[in-house]
């Protein structure tokens, strides 16, 4: 039996119906419950947050945005954000209503917040140009995370060795990237002060699943054991 896509009861309007009808097209069974605030959808262990071109500059200028996102990634295991909208009619509208702006200083706004996002938070972003492809996204990637990996000739998961070892051992931790492991030794300076849950905690991007995670790992006297979904299997696309 398939795994239901999670719908926040409070989603509602066009994107939300785009969804439903993605579904239905893919076999995706569906259900409406409430998220508690931490994202519109849940695919696995994946919370999606999506916003229009509008609310996402809107929420920026206001604070909440990034409200949002700390919410999301100290709550959440993996953070997706999908921003729905063509930059070009959004500036159309904008400018019939009086906020005078140009499409380069939109599309120079527009990047700026995602770059912002993407470099404090450990988050993905996808950037669709109408509700039908943000859709498309949404029940893609659920179905991705429900479904064994494509067989693309890679045989293990590797990680280039950098010339810290204290780095290339907190690669090898599911979630740790390059640039998280960067901010980490930068704030923490040694490996026993990552023992601290607040010295960790002063880590952009990094939240309550990752610093447990951490703390398991540098501690447990039993094997530390994190589910991955590959194998050798080819999916079809």
């Amino acid at each position: 039996m398939k795994v239901p896509l999670i719908i926040d009861s409070n989603e509602r309007g066009p994107l939300k119906d785009a969804v439903v009808r993605a579904a239905e097209r893919q076999g995706i069974p569906v259900k409406q419950e409430f998220l508690q605030g931490i994202g519109d959808y849940k695919a696995g262990d994946g919370h999606i947050e999506c916003k229009s071109i509008s609310d996402l500059f809107q929420s920026t200028y206001s604070g909440h945005l990034m409200r949002q996102m700390e919410n999301l990634d100290a709550n959440c295991q993996r953070v997706f954000l999908v921003i729905h909208g063509d930059l070009a009619k959004y500036v159309k509208i904008a400018n019939n209503q009086g906020r005078k702006t140009t499409y380069s200083k939109s599309l120079n706004t527009l990047t700026g917040i995602i770059a912002r996002i993407m470099a404090d938070f450990d988050c993905h972003v996808w950037r669709a140009n109408n509700y039908s492809e943000a859709a498309m996204f949404i029940t893609k990637l659920h179905s991705k995370l429900h479904t064994s990996a494509s067989s693309h000739g890679a045989k293990a998961i590797t990680r280039v060795s950098t010339n810290d070892i204290r780095a290339d051992m907190l690669l090898a931790v599911p979630g740790f990237g390059q640039d998280l492991v960067e901010k980490l030794l930068e704030r923490c300076g040694s490996i026993e002060e990552m023992l601290h849950v607040e010295s960790v905690k002063q880590v952009k991007g990094m939240g309550s699943v990752l610093r447990q995670r951490l703390i398991e790992v540098l501690t447990s006297e039993e094997p530390v054991k994190v589910e991955r979904k590959y194998n050798k299997r080819r999916e079809k696309i």
